[in-house]
């Protein structure tokens, strides 16, 4: 071997190995650049007596870096076959154990079992060898091979639990649940009177999607070990997938009264009435979770958030305005915040706590809505220039951002912008069906039917049964045109779809209307505005109404919608055209 070799080598070893040489009769300490650990394994602590100490030969140094860096670049293969060959030449465990370590992080299940029977003949007490030789053996679908593995595995642990717990680690990665099954049937039948035994089976039995059996697993759990904490929660799990929410809500209840200092299960019991939508009680949950728990911010933020769905906003404010102090959740804090300055219509604070968000899950909804209200503010300058840096900074959403940008303009009436931004939008995303839909509807205010029929086409072609774009476009053509007929097929076709939608009956009332078929449009109108007040759905009841000779009716139902929407624009011009 040629000088420059051997300080490769060298080299190598420093930055591999680091300890490993260690002082006479000590054990080398594991290379720091590890082989993958399998689905999650832990690594179990190692025993330091009674493995060999083997001299490290510039060959052997030569190999064990040929097999890291074949980790490093996933020739798992490569480095499988060198660990081998070391392991069986040395007679050293470690690398055995990486052997084993890389074949079943690469599912090579014959050179997993391979490389795990070497580790166990060289290794027997390690717990980390005989979990990778029990998954081995049922990857190869050799289950009662493992049999033997698993009963030393316990009995290394003695009357503890710990060795159950790696089993249980192990087994509920495994992907053949049924396999897993097998094994902890056999494991109850050795330690069926420990509680722990139960419950991995309730949550291997939960996987392979027996409820019934899970729920079984768990109560004879909860017979060994009452009110365990542990085994009370997954059988809440267990109750919730049935669709037996009353019942899980009480065996938390009963569960909480008994164990009220237990912060799980109050805290399970609180998610759980949230999710239930029973609030005040939620509320009255965390109240207690945080007058024991003062300094957890999370349960501080949680009940904030439950203050802030009950509308209680200064209650709210002040939870979260105490973990803003400290520092912690600033961008959530700041984002919530914003949203209760703008409930109070503080819209100023609610702009400056919106700016103040920088980062997370809230960041596009804040930008947002601190454009929408700049918008409202009468700044569409500054609305539209907080949404282009915020399309810079998140292109991914840019689909949206545009939305929004055009629904600004649209909304100040500034529609040959908005049809611009649309189109320019439309060059990047030209399928995007809310950016089509969006410009169809600023182009119909253009008196651009053309243009508005030509994007609902386009989405009609990739979505046949796109209610909103064949209600825009039938009730379109009823109304600006004179093909009804067409009209109504669109209409007719979109109410199939939704035929709850109030502004699909409108529709269908509307061109049954132009179609002369007066009392059938009433009917549908009526219907409509049954379902939700609505000033442009009340104008047209009121027309037909009127054009039938009903005027007093026509005049009540203009009366009702204007005690609703004052100085309504569409009411007041229907009312004028008609009445006078």
């Amino acid at each position: 071997m040629s000088r420059l070799r051997a300080s490769f080598l060298l080299l190598g070893l420093i930055y591999l190995l680091g300890a490993c040489a260690t002082a006479p009769g000590q054990r080398p300490s594991p290379s720091p650049v590890a082989a993958p650990v399998a689905d999650g394994e832990a690594s179990s602590p190692r025993r330091e007596q009674g493995l060999p100490a083997v001299p490290l030969s510039p060959e052997i140094l030569y190999e064990l870096l040929v097999a890291d860096i074949a980790v490093q670049r996933k020739r798992f293969d490569v480095a499988i076959e060198n660990y081998l060959r070391l392991a069986r030449r040395t007679g050293d465990p470690r690398m055995a154990a990486r052997a084993a370590r890389v074949a079943i992080y690469s599912r090579d299940n014959l050179s997993a079992l391979e490389a795990a029977r070497l580790w166990v003949r060289l290794d027997a007490d390690d717990p980390e060898a005989r979990q990778a030789i029990i998954a081995a053996y049922i990857r190869s679908g050799r289950t009662d091979d493992a049999l033997q593995h698993i009963d030393a595995l316990l009995e290394m642990q003695g009357d503890g639990e710990n060795g159950l717990r790696l089993l249980v680690s192990l087994l509920s990665r495994e992907r053949d649940v049924q396999a897993a099954l097998k094994v902890m049937r056999h494991v109850i039948a050795v330690r069926g009177d420990n509680p722990e035994v139960w419950i991995a089976y309730g949550h291997l039995t939960l996987r392979s999607g027996d409820l019934g059996g899970a729920q079984e697993a768990i109560d004879k759990a909860l017979e060994l070990r009452p009110l365990w904490p542990e085994a009370l929660l997954l059988k809440v799990r267990i109750l919730q997938l049935r669709g037996e929410g009353g019942e899980a809500l009480r065996l938390l209840a009963d569960a909480v009264a008994a164990r009220g200092g237990d912060m799980r299960l109050r805290a399970a019991y609180a998610r759980l009435l949230t999710e239930e939508k029973q609030y005040e009680e939620a509320l009255a949950q965390y109240r207690q979770l945080v007058k024991k728990h003062p300094d957890n911010s999370e349960l501080k933020y949680t009940m904030g958030l439950l203050l802030l769905q009950l509308q209680r906003y200064d209650e709210a404010a002040r939870e979260l305005e105490s973990i803003r102090r400290r520092g912690e959740r600033f961008d959530d804090i700041n984002f919530y915040l914003g949203w209760i300055a703008e409930s109070r219509g503080d819209l100023q604070t609610a702009i400056d706590y919106y700016g103040a968000v920088t980062r997370g899950p809230n960041f596009l909804e804040s930008g947002l809505r601190m454009a929408v209200l700049l918008a409202r503010q009468d700044d569409i300058a500054g609305a539209r220039q907080q949404l282009q840096s915020l399309r810079r900074k998140i292109p991914v959403h840019g689909q949206r951002i545009y939305l929004v940008e055009g629904e600004i303009l649209r909304d100040a009436e500034r529609y040959e912008e908005a049809l611009d931004l649309f189109s320019e939008a439309l060059e990047y995303f030209p399928d995007d069906h809310g950016l089509l839909y969006a410009r169809a509807l600023v182009a119909e205010r253009l008196d651009r039917l053309d243009l508005l029929e030509q994007d609902l086409l386009r989405i009609l072609e990739q979505n046949p049964d796109n209610a909103d774009a064949l209600n825009a476009l039938g009730y379109t053509l009823a109304d600006r045109t004179d093909r009804y007929e067409e009209a109504y097929r669109y209409i007719k076709r979109a109410l199939e779809l939704q035929p709850e939608n109030n502004a699909i009956l409108d529709s269908m009332g509307w061109v049954l209307y132009r179609m002369g078929q007066y009392e059938e449009a009433i009917r549908y109108l009526r219907l409509s505005l049954k379902l939700k007040m609505d000033d442009e759905v009340a104008a047209h009841l009121g027309e037909v109404l009127w054009v039938s000779g009903r005027h007093e009716e026509a005049l009540r139902v203009w009366n009702e919608a204007l005690e609703q929407f004052t100085g309504n624009k569409r009411l007041l011009e229907v009312i004028r055209r008609f009445s006078n």
